[in-house]
């Protein structure tokens, strides 16, 4: 009996080293972000001021067989202050370069939307209106979870500075729903990106663009989801500026939406300090599901502007300041529209 148990404890403790010896490599990132922001609402003739204390933290988890396939996931632990286990999808990089997500993969249109300068910070005035304005190049590229998204490798099809993506996801079990105040589901969607980067004299010029097409569960809704963007930045030096534009149909909750945003801005550089600015326009009309053109135009307007100091390696602090307009079926929103500021520092690892 002894014998067995020792064999027993010996294979064992193999198993575990070996477990511990083929171990997937990982590391962790993420932020802590603890700043003042202030508030001065157009329906207010007073501020009001809060703290504001977000976190993230990362897990990256990866491996490269012995083929040069390298596959990748991981998780996320807290996202910006709120408690979660957030699970990643998989992601094979092949040995050309090109990669194919799994599960979360995303749209192929939203991975190929351009960074246009902005202010940053927490500053802002969180709407209490149902306005529907599109807020970002992104707005209306949705996915499922249960999809993919294939992306070439750089200097795609013999073109250098190009690259392309193609992606799609699939829900078609999700109940079908009718009536203008059902709350509608993706089901699939088909979404297509591309980047082109090159070079004009000492400026690096960066092109994107995509597509999303999404289908909804409401046999009641008159449209489905389809939406572009193109956007483009120069970057000269420590100076960079870009625009974006985005149009077209998606659809949220119980609404069903046809609206427009674009953005401009500049970022510079100097030494340890960086300076944003940005201005955007958005404007949608959101209709009751199957009854075009029903309501007046939402719209929100936003000018915003940061400085970035790096205090020390790792620790950024900033000063932001926002100013927005808000119209909600035609009328002003005074709850929403206002100025707001942010002062603030955050510790990243």
């Amino acid at each position: 009996m002894k014998k067995e148990l020792l064999l027993a404890t010996a294979l064992a403790s193999t198993m575990g080293i070996a477990g511990v010896a083929e171990a997937a490599s990982y590391s962790i990132s993420g932020h802590n972000r603890t700043g003042v922001e202030g508030e001065n609402p157009d329906s207010s003739d007073s501020d009001s001021t809060a703290a504001k204390q977000l976190n993230k933290f990362n897990v990256s988890i990866s491996e490269t067989t012995d083929a040069g396939m390298k596959i990748a996931t991981g998780f996320t632990l807290t996202d910006e202050g709120g408690a979660e286990s957030n699970p990643s999808g998989l992601t094979l990089t092949f040995t050309d370069g090109s990669s194919l997500q799994l599960i979360e993969a995303g749209s192929a249109s939203a991975a190929h939307a351009v960074s246009v300068p902005a202010g940053g910070g927490e500053s802002g005035i969180t709407s209490t209106s149902s306005n529907q304005s599109p807020t970002a190049l992104t707005t209306g590229a949705g996915s499922d979870y249960v999809g993919f998204d294939y992306a070439t490798a750089a200097d795609a099809f013999g073109i250098e500075g190009f690259s392309a993506n193609a992606s799609a996801s699939f829900n078609s079990d999700v109940s079908t729903t009718s009536g203008s105040t059902a709350t509608v589901s993706l089901e699939n969607s088909y979404a297509v990106g591309v980047t082109y980067v090159s070079t004009a004299g000492d400026s690096t010029v960066t092109v994107g663009a995509g597509y999303n097409a999404a289908d909804y569960n409401s046999q009641t809704a008159t449209k489905d989801g389809q939406v572009f963007h193109i956007g483009a930045t120069v970057v000269t030096g420590d100076l960079t500026v870009g625009a974006g534009f985005m149009d077209g149909d998606w659809l949220s909750e119980a609404r069903q939406n046809t609206g427009s945003f674009s953005s401009v801005g500049a970022k510079y550089v100097s030494g340890d300090i960086t300076f944003n600015v940005g201005l955007s326009a958005a404007d949608a009309k959101d209709e009751v599901l199957g009854v075009n053109a029903t309501s007046s135009e939402d719209s929100s307007d936003t000018v915003s502007a940061s400085v970035d100091y790096v205090i020390a390696s790792g620790v950024t602090g900033t000063v932001s300041y926002k100013n927005q307009e808000v119209r909600d079926d035609g009328a002003d929103h005074k709850a929403s529209s206002g100025s707001s500021w942010y002062v603030g520092a955050t510790v990243s690892f």
